[in-house]
C-alpha cells in the first residue's frame, strides 16, 4: 500500500535536489573568494589562537552537502534531521533570531538574600551592600532587553557564524564562550564569515574569547568552569545565554549547564570563614596526621576490593539497618557527620568517621557518645576542622581542603623549607560530609562503593533524616532543624518519582557526580545507590533486597593500619615551628587591600568601565595564586566575589546606564569599608577558633 505522503515527499526531494545543484554551481563560481577567506581565517587563527589552527588544519568535514543560497550565503543539508541548517536566506534568518534574543534575553540568575543568623563581618557588609541595593534601586526602571554591553555570554552552537557576527555587531561582550560540538559547522564558518574582525575585537585588554570545539555536551561545563575561575565567578550569575541552533548536543550541553549551575554560584567562601580555617588548622595540626600520597603499588590488592558503605543520615538509612548488621563483618563502614549518633542508637559501630563542617557544633554531637564507643573508630577530616574534633579519637587524620587559606599556608611553608611530600588536597570534598567521604574513597583507591542514607533530598518535608537521628524525638522534630520553609528544587528519584532538595543538597549531588566520573575511569570501579531518594548520575540504583555481599570477613583493624601507614604522615615541621604572624604576612595583605580600594573615580562612567575595574581587582587577587601569597588569594577571593557580583547584578538590572553606574558607587563603599577592617581581623587570626553555641546541645536528640 502506497503512503499518500510519498508523492509530496518525492516532489520535495526533487525540488531540494534542483536547489542543491544550483547552490553547488554558485559555490564553484565563488570558489576563489571563499578559498581566500578560508586562508585568511586560518592564518589569523595561526597567529592569535594557534591551538585552533592546529585542530582545524587539514580537517575533512563529514557533511558534504554544502551549497550556496541565491542570497549568497552558505548552507548545508543536515542528514540528522533531513533538512538544511538554514532557510533560503541564512543571514535574514540569523537576524530574526538575534533580534528576538536581544529583545527577550535568556540569562543566568542568582538572588542573594540577607542573612539574619550569621554574625560574621562578611555577612554584615554583604547586608550593608544589599541595603544600598534597595535604596539605590528606588525610582529606577528595570532593564528588560539585552544591554549594549554585557560581562559574559555563552553561545551554544556557532553554526556558520552568521548569528555570531550579527550579535557582536549589535552588542559588546567582555567574556565570550563559544560551544560547538560539530566541527563540520565550525570548519564551514571559516569560509562563511570573517573571523579576523571577531578575534581582533577580543584580542585587547580586558576582553576574552574561549572556544569549546568538538567536545561532548557533558564536558563543556567542566571545561568552562576552569576558564570561569580565571575570568571571575562574579560574572557567572549575570551571564547571557544564546542558542545558535537546536541539536541534541546543544540541548544536552545547555541542560547539563543548568543542572550544574550550582557549581558556579555556590561555595565561594568568605573572609571570616577563611580566618576560622587558619586558626583551627594551625591548632589542629600538632594533634593529628596529614594525608599524603605515595603509590597504590604499596597496597595489597585485596584491600581495594573491600565493599565500602558510605552512610548518610537520610531517611533511607532506616531501610538498610538490618542489611548493615548482617554484613557488618564483611564490609568497611564510613559514617558521615551526624550519622554517627544514629548508628550508636542502632548498635552499629563504623570503622571510619568523617566530618567537614568547621563550626564547633560539628564536634558537640560527640558529647552524646561514650568514649568506649568512639574508641577504635578512625576520625578523618580536613585542615579547617575545629581542633576539638581530633581530641575525640584515638587516631585521626586530616586532608588538605582545596581553596582554603590554611591549605595554602601549609603547602607554601612546607615547600619553602624543602619538604616535598605529596600532601593531598581532597578535591570534590565540599559541600557536605558525603562528599568528603567519597574523596577519601578516591584517595584510598577503593573500587566497590555503596551509598546508603546519602539521600541528597527527601520525598516528604517531615521525613528529612533517619527517624532514629537526633533530628527527631518520639517521631517529631526536636527543633534542631526543619525544612518546612526551605526553598526546594525538584530532582529525579533514584528509583523514579520526584525528590525535593535544598540548594546545598543539590550541590552535594552534583559534586558526587563529578567525582564519580573520575572514579569510573578506574578499572573495575563500581558504585551502587541503595537510597530511594535522589538519583546520583553514574551510580547504579540497587534495591536493598538485591544487595549480595559474598566477600570474606574483613580484619577492620588491619585495614585501618594499612591505610594510615600508606596515606598519612606527620605534619610539616616548617609550619609547626612558626607563629601565626610569621606565617600570614599581614603587611603584604594590607598593601593588597589598599590596592583593591583604588580606581573607582570620575572616569568610571559606563557598565564596561565598572566591569573592567572589577576584573582588574579580580586579576590582582587571582595572580596571587601563583605566588608565596596564595593564602591571601584564598582569604580575599570569596568575599570579593560576593561583593562584586552584587555590584554587577545591580549594573544590569536597570535601564539608565549613566544613572545606574553613578548609583553603583554606593555599593562599592561597604566593600571598601570591609577591606579597611580586614587587616585588624587578620592580626587576631589565631583567635578565630569558633566558640559555638548551645543550639545543638539544647535541641539535638543525640
Amino acid at each position: 500500500m502506497q503512503n499518500k505522503n510519498d508523492g509530496s515527499n518525492i516532489k520535495h526531494a526533487e525540488a531540494f535536489l534542483a536547489t542543491f545543484k544550483e547552490g553547488v554551481e554558485r559555490l564553484r563560481e565563488k570558489d576563489q573568494e571563499l578559498t581566500d577567506r578560508y586562508i585568511k581565517n586560518m592564518t589569523t587563527f595561526s597567529q592569535i589562537m594557534p591551538h585552533i589552527y592546529e585542530e582545524l588544519k587539514g580537517y575533512s568535514p563529514k557533511k558534504r552537502y554544502v551549497y550556496m543560497e541565491e542570497s549568497g550565503d552558505m548552507n548545508v543539508f543536515r542528514e540528522d534531521i533531513g533538512l538544511p541548517l538554514f532557510s533560503k536566506n541564512p543571514r535574514l534568518q540569523a537576524k530574526e533570531k538575534v533580534d528576538h534574543a536581544l529583545s527577550y534575553p535568556a540569562k543566568t540568575l542568582l538572588n542573594l538574600e540577607r542573612s539574619l543568623k550569621n554574625e560574621s563581618r562578611h555577612v554584615f557588609y554583604s547586608n550593608k551592600i544589599l541595603d544600598e541595593v534597595e535604596v539605590q534601586s528606588d525610582g529606577m526602571t528595570q532593564e528588560r532587553e539585552w544591554p549594549n554591553f554585557v560581562g559574559a555570554t555563552i553561545v551554544f552552537g556557532i553554526e556558520f557564524g552568521y548569528q555570531l557576527e550579527l550579535l557582536l555587531s549589535n552588542r559588546e561582550i567582555k567574556h565570550l564562550y563559544l560551544y560547538e560540538s560539530d566541527l563540520d559547522f565550525f570548519h564551514y564558518s571559516l569560509y562563511a564569515i570573517d573571523w579576523e574582525d571577531i578575534l581582533e575585537q577580543f584580542n585587547r585588554d580586558g576582553r576574552t574569547i574561549h572556544f569549546f570545539l568538538g567536545i561532548q555536551p557533558d564536558e563543556f561545563t567542566d571545561t568552562y568552569l576552569l576558564q570561569l575561575q580565571e575570568n571571575g565567578y562574579f560574572l557567572a550569575p549575570e551571564t547571557y545565554l544564546f542558542m545558535g541552533y537546536q541539536s541534541p548536543e546543544n540541548d544536552k550541553a545547555l541542560e547539563y549547564f543548568k543542572k550544574h549551575y550550582s557549581r558556579q554560584v555556590m561555595g565561594w567562601g568568605f573572609f571570616d570563614d577563611a580566618l576560622i580555617g587558619i586558626a583551627q588548622g594551625l591548632r589542629s595540626l600538632p594533634k593529628t596526621k596529614v594525608a599524603h600520597f605515595q603509590s597504590y603499588d604499596i597496597l595489597p590488592k585485596w584491600l581495594t576490593n573491600i565493599p565500602v558503605f558510605i552512610l548518610g543520615n537520610g531517611p533511607s538509612l532506616d531501610h538498610g539497618v538490618e542489611l548493615l548488621k548482617q554484613i557488618r563483618s564483611q564490609v568497611l563502614l564510613i559514617s558521615c557527620g551526624s550519622t554517627i549518633n544514629t548508628l550508636n542508637k542502632l548498635g552499629i559501630t563504623p570503622d571510619i568517621h568523617v566530618d567537614i563542617e568547621r563550626m564547633k557544633q560539628t564536634v558537640d554531637k560527640f558529647l552524646f557518645l561514650d568514649k568506649a564507643y568512639l574508641k577504635g573508630i578512625w576520625g578523618l577530616s580536613v585542615d579547617v576542622m575545629h581542633p576539638e574534633f581530633f581530641d575525640y579519637f584515638d587516631r585521626s587524620g586530616m586532608g588538605l581542603k582545596p581553596g582554603e587559606a590554611v591549605t595554602s599556608l601549609i603547602l607554601a611553608h612546607a615547600r619553602a623549607q624543602g619538604d616535598n611530600k605529596n600532601y593531598v588536597q581532597l578535591n570534590y570534598c565540599n559541600p557536605v560530609v558525603a562528599n568528603l567521604a567519597l574523596s577519601y574513597v578516591h584517595l584510598f583507591g577503593f573500587n566497590n562503593v555503596y551509598f546508603l542514607g546519602v539521600d541528597n533530598g527527601f520525598k516528604d518535608k517531615n521525613t528529612h533524616h533517619s527517624v532514629h537521628s537526633g533530628y527527631y524525638k518520639d517521631g517529631k522534630e526536636t527543633g534542631f532543624q526543619t525544612f518546612q520553609e526551605a526553598k526546594l528544587v525538584e530532582r529525579e528519584g533514584n528509583f523514579g518519582g520526584t525528590v525535593y532538595a535544598t540548594g546545598i543538597m543539590d550541590t552535594s549531588r552534583v559534586q558526587l557526580e563529578s567525582l564519580i566520573r573520575t572514579l569510573k575511569k578506574r578499572r573495575n570501579f563500581e558504585s551502587f545507590n541503595l537510597s530511594d531518594v535522589a538519583k546520583i548520575e553514574g551510580v547504579s540504583p540497587l534495591l536493598i533486597e538485591d544487595v549480595l555481599i559474598t566477600d570474606p570477613e574483613v580484619d577492620h583493624q588491619e585495614v585501618i593500619d594499612i591505610l594510615e601507614s600508606a596515606f598519612f604522615t606527620e605534619p610539616p615541621m616548617a609550619v609547626l615551628q612558626q607563629t601565626p604572624d610569621e606565617l600570614i604576612s599581614i603587611e603584604d595583605f594590607r598593601k593588597i587591600s589598599k590596592i583593591l580600594q583604588q580606581g573607582w573615580d570620575e572616569s568610571i562612567k559606563t557598565r564596561e568601565d565598572v566591569c573592567n575595574l572589577l576584573w582588574s581587582y579580580h586579576r590582582e587577587i587571582y595572580f596571587l595564586r601563583g605566588s608565596v601569597y596564595r593564602h591571601i588569594h584564598d582569604l580575599l577571593i570569596g568575599s570579593f566575589t560576593y561583593s562584586a557580583f552584587l555590584i554587577v547584578q545591580f549594573l544590569f538590572k536597570h535601564q539608565d546606564e549613566t544613572e545606574t553606574v553613578a548609583r553603583a558607587r554606593h555599593l562599592f563603599e561597604p566593600w571598601c569599608e570591609f577591606l579597611e577592617e580586614m587587616p585588624s581581623m587578620l592580626q587576631q587570626a589565631s583567635e578565630y577558633v569558633d566558640q559555638g553555641n548551645d543550639h545543638l546541645i539544647t535541641y539535638y536528640n543525640g
